[in-house]
């Protein structure tokens, strides 16, 4: 991968139990990692009907590559551009990259 097509910053968060001053415990998810990442393109597959099962779901899922860094894992959330995605797929590859499938979030 060059490092000209990292062009995207995503912020990975991860989610932190913490105590207030009364004792009551809270979570938040705080940011463990900011990195660049190019945008993989999503192509539609039809039939040869011309029926795209997927005009449903590609709206919502968005697919990056980016370098391997220990921090990215599965149950964590990124912040793209504003918006708040959940990680449902991370995939190593061989030339020490991951593939990470997020899926927005309703906020």
């Amino acid at each position: 991968m060059r490092a000209g097509l990292l062009r995207e910053i995503l912020v990975f968060k991860e989610l932190v139990a913490s105590q207030s001053a009364s004792g009551s415990i809270e979570q938040k998810y705080e940011p463990v990692l900011t990195c660049r990442a190019s945008r993989r393109k999503m192509s539609a597959i039809a039939d040869r009907d011309g029926v795209n099962a997927m005009e449903q779901f590609i709206g919502k899922i968005i697919v990056f590559q980016t370098r391997n860094y220990p921090q990215i894992k599965e149950n964590s959330r990124v912040s793209y551009r504003g918006l708040e995605c959940t990680v449902t797929m991370v995939d190593l590859q061989r030339d020490n990259t991951l593939v990470i499938t997020l899926e927005k979030l309703n906020t």
